[in-house]
């Protein structure tokens, strides 16, 4: 009996575990047709961005896209060097990820964090 009590807990444990290793599909934002002025922006973002941290918004109709680079190379706090007295450290994409979205305004979006294309 305990035996089986044992096997049951085993063969539950690796049910929960494959079904925690299954990905599900992530919601995809639907396709934007880019103006000429936010493809050259988004371009230029991504070659100046090669090795650094940074962030690119885009609006929703594609007519604007807003890029942010840490001038920094430091993986944390994107230049804000107060929260180094603080003992906080933040990761540059993500803070850059907040200034692009505040310049670009109302109904942006991610479409870059660092180098990596944002779904």
């Amino acid at each position: 009996m305990l035996i089986s009590r044992r096997m049951t807990a085993l063969a539950g444990w690796a049910v929960l575990s494959v079904a925690g290793c299954q990905q599900t599909q992530p919601e995809t934002a639907s396709p934007v047709s880019v103006s000429p002025q936010a493809q050259q922006a988004i371009n230029d973002y991504l070659t100046k961005v090669h090795g650094r941290f940074g962030a690119l918004a885009i609006s929703a109709d594609g007519t604007r896209a807003v890029p942010h680079i840490c001038e920094s190379h430091l993986w944390k706090n994107c230049d804000n060097y107060n929260l180094n007295d603080h003992f906080i450290s933040i990761p540059s994409g993500r803070i850059a990820a907040g200034i692009a979205l505040s310049r670009c305004g109302g109904g942006c979006r991610l479409l870059y964090v660092n180098e990596k294309r944002q779904s």
